[in-house]
């Protein structure tokens, strides 16, 4: 019966025939183990070319992936400081427009406060010229009249005391003339003469004081009136004055109101566009960094 030869060449490879040293020691192995370590020893030198591959490729990508993060920190800075400039732009920008905003409403302002100012201070001069006219045609009619009154009531007065004086003179005549005659005649009818000259002059005293009484009555009595008169008229005068005055006051508060509403309403309509502005700006950045960042990551 012819051998097998494979069984034959695996029978060979099994005897111990191979001799290797290893830290001193001879060692002696068939073919079969010769082969295993031969596969062991190409199968350790090919993972140590994989490795030392992988390590190059793993460097190579690191290499790469540094050098795109820096390329993008560098497009994302420079995206920051465009960022920045337009945001420092716009903010100047704004700046400048609420300067000349403010400006224009504070010139605005002063025109309008000089306006009203003026205004015042016409009517107020308007006003107290007025008064001042009417205080003195009041005080010199009233000085007149008053003047006019006394004058009449010291002629009054003057014409009753030289009536008087007469009166009395004539009577103290003829009482002297009656009592020569009656101290001649009959002393009862000098008596009786006396008593009836007396009489007449205490009636002419009481008529001349009841007279004087009256007229310095009518007199205060006029000018009690005058002075309510000028109270009352003054009274009206400033209560005109106090009318207009207010007025004035409260025209020159509406137009004050009305400036101040118009210069909040255009400095909301600022705030709103340059906010306006700001989010499109901030919008567009995001969907520009987004767009970026897609395409950093499909590379």
């Amino acid at each position: 019966m012819a051998e097998d030869p494979v069984k034959a060449q695996e029978a060979a490879n099994k005897k111990a025939d191979k001799k290797y040293t290893i830290g001193g020691i001879q060692y002696t192995v068939d073919q079969e183990t010769t082969n295993q370590l031969v596969l062991d020893e190409a199968a350790a030198a090919q993972t140590r070319l994989n490795m030392g591959e992988a390590e190059e490729a793993d460097k190579r990508l690191k290499t790469h992936f540094t050098a795109q993060e820096m390329l993008a920190a560098e497009d994302a800075s420079m995206l920051k400081r465009g960022e920045y400039e337009t945001i420092g732009q716009q903010d100047r920008l704004k700046i400048g427009v609420e300067g000349v905003e403010r400006r224009a409403a504070l010139e605005t302002e002063g025109a309008e406060q000089r306006e009203t100012a003026t205004t015042v201070g016409q009517q107020t001069r308007l006003t107290e010229a007025e008064k001042g006219a009417q205080e003195r045609l009041t005080q010199t009619e009233g000085l007149q009249e008053s003047g006019a009154q006394a004058r009449e009531t010291q002629a009054e007065r003057y014409a009753g005391e030289r009536g008087l004086a007469e009166t009395t003179g004539a009577q103290t005549r003829e009482t002297q003339a009656e009592r020569y005659a009656g101290e001649r005649g009959l002393v009862a009818e000098g008596g009786e003469q006396q008593r009836e000259t007396q009489a007449e002059k205490y009636a002419g005293e009481r008529g001349l004081v009841s007279s004087r009484g009256e007229e310095e009555r009518e007199t205060q009595a006029e000018r009690y009136a005058g002075e309510r008169g000028l109270i009352q008229t003054g009274g009206t005068e400033q209560r005109e004055t106090q009318a207009e005055k207010f007025v004035g006051e409260r025209a020159s508060i509406g137009k004050t109101g009305e400036e101040q509403r118009a210069l909040e309403r255009t400095r909301g309509s600022e705030t709103r566009r340059t906010d306006l502005q700001r989010e499109s700006f901030r919008r567009y950045k995001e969907d520009r960094d987004y767009s970026q960042a897609r395409g950093a990551a499909k590379v």
